[in-house]
């Protein structure tokens, strides 16, 4: 059982030893790099077994019922997990090949593995205050990430971000305060419990809004998420890939562990909340994308527009949806941080993002051109990518439910992030550079190297799409778990002991 904690204890322990190694060196990077190889393995390892119908839990300490913290990694988790690992092992290679290591800022590394190890121990968490303090070391890495290498504009740009979600963190612990008096615990567990006993009372239902205010606005929908268009594009390509792929998804995440194991699953009013927003976010800031006129800032306001696909899965609440709203997620999460990355390439090679002053791409590497647009048609969701299974099972769910302008949003969504895309290939690929000498500059062989790590996700991401059965299959297993979450209750309690120990 304590193969649990490695998700944590390793990005831990890397940081704290990359902190004191001091400044950046080669062995330092062969250090961290290797320690991402290990989370990888670990979380894919953690992912089989739990494949197989084996969720494994950890009671940390000897604590009694109520204060003991369990960390659970069930199918959901390890899922998360995984494409964690995997995307921050991605961003960390590319950061390495991008920058040589004397130009390397030596709290880069650490802060990277600090944040590797809130992201887990959100995923990991059992208890609803661990999850704050999960999100607080998550948050404050990010804000330091944010600002490490910024300049004085960008600088500026990381003051929403900090404001909302010092205001988000502020809700969370009223939240936690408001669940404690109607609880007496915040264990997840045991406040699943309690709270099927409690059924229709109207102070779950206020409970239940409180918290998806808090995490709807770490997902970043609409209203909430105004924040995040100006602040990735600010971060170095690398980091921006990883905040792309993950932090709006732990959000997600948590969406989904509180209104699948944790609370009553008959909350109307919290459910058509959800979709009510998440029909507004993927509409209106996918406008933002066709308005944008630099790639980063396209790539930021797709993020938003369809977080808000995960979350009309969630509202419209059922196992089919559930299992919708999970694969969207592995789908997402792989393809976000892509096409960061893919973009961070063509910035190398042209100079810029702004596609007004780009062109060229196409005719000078042809291949790299290729894996930008597999991976924008499949944010588009066109078969057989892996965008088109996730958007047709939630096109499915909504049509099971009559959710007709769910369907009609999520539709128009699509169509306009299509365009957006297309935008991007037109001008950045397509067309010829602006004006003679401008263009295509290679600079040696480095973007190469930084395509082909690229590439590896764009590899990844087809295989999801390709493979869609085998992840399906994985999605509706963890979504059957959510949706009948008795043996989540029992593995805590076994670990715990139910009258303290």
């Amino acid at each position: 059982m304590q193969v649990v904690i490695l998700p944590i204890l390793v990005p831990m322990l890397t940081a704290l030893t990359a902190l004191f190694w001091g400044r950046p060196t080669p062995a330092r990077r062969l250090f961290v790099a290797a320690s991402a190889l290990l989370q990888c393995l670990a979380a894919f390892g953690l992912l089989l077994h739990n494949a197989e119908g084996g969720a494994l839990a950890l009671g940390v300490g000897y604590w009694t019922y109520r204060v003991g913290i369990v960390l659970v990694i069930d199918l959901l988790a390890s899922i998360m997990l995984s494409l964690s690992a995997l995307v921050g092992l991605a961003a960390l290679l590319y950061g390495m090949a991008d920058q040589g290591t004397r130009s390397e800022h030596p709290l880069r590394l650490p802060l990277l593995q600090f944040l590797m190890m809130g992201i887990n121990l959100s995923f990991m968490t059992g208890d609803l205050f661990n999850l704050f303090v999960a999100f607080e070391v998550m948050l404050i890495a990010s804000y330091a990430l944010l600002t490490l290498e910024a300049d004085n504009w960008s600088v500026k740009q990381a003051y929403p971000y900090l404001a909302i979600n010092l205001v988000g963190g502020t809700l969370f612990l009223c939240a936690a305060g408001l669940a404690y008096s109607l609880f007496g615990t915040l264990n997840m567990a045991d406040i699943a419990t309690r709270a099927a006993l409690m059924e229709g009372d109207p102070r779950v239902t206020v409970l239940a809004l409180l918290l998806a205010v808090v995490f709807l606005t770490k997902a970043g929908v609409f209203p909430l998420g105004y924040w995040l268009p100006n602040s990735y594009p600010t971060l170095p390509i690398p980091l921006a890939a990883l905040y792309a792929g993950m932090l709006t998804k732990v959000g997600v995440y948590v969406l989904l562990r509180a209104f699948g194991t944790i609370l009553p699953h008959d909350l109307p009013t919290a459910h058509q909340l959800l979709v009510f927003l998440a029909c507004v976010t993927m509409v209106a800031t996918i406008f933002g994308a066709l308005a944008r006129p630099y790639i980063r800032g396209i790539l930021a306001f797709n993020i938003l527009s369809h977080i808000g696909f995960m979350i009309l899965a969630i509202g419209l609440f059922s196992e089919r949806s559930l299992a919708a709203a999970i694969y969207y997620i592995m789908h997402h999460i792989v393809v976000m941080a892509s096409l960061f990355l893919i973009t961070g390439v063509a910035i190398r090679l042209t100079r810029t993002d702004d596609l007004s002053r780009m062109g060229g791409l196409w005719k000078q590497a042809p291949w790299f051109g290729l894996l930008f647009m597999i991976q924008a048609l499949s944010l588009s969701g066109l078969p057989p990518l892996s965008g088109f299974w996730g958007k047709y099972l939630i096109l499915e769910a909504a049509l099971d439910q009559h959710a007709y302008l769910a369907v009609a949003c999520l539709l128009i969504a699509s169509i306009l992030t299509l365009v957006s895309m297309l935008r991007i290939w037109n001008r950045a690929f397509w067309a010829p550079p602006v004006a003679p000498g401008s263009g295509v500059q290679p600079r040696g062989a480095a973007w190469v190297r930084l395509a082909t790590i690229a590439g590896g996700l764009v590899v990844v991401s087809l295989v999801i799409g390709i493979g869609a059965e085998w992840f399906l299959k994985l999605s509706f297993a963890a979504a059957h778990d959510l949706m009948d979450n008795s043996n989540y209750i029992q593995l805590v309690f076994e670990q715990l002991g139910k009258g303290g120990r």
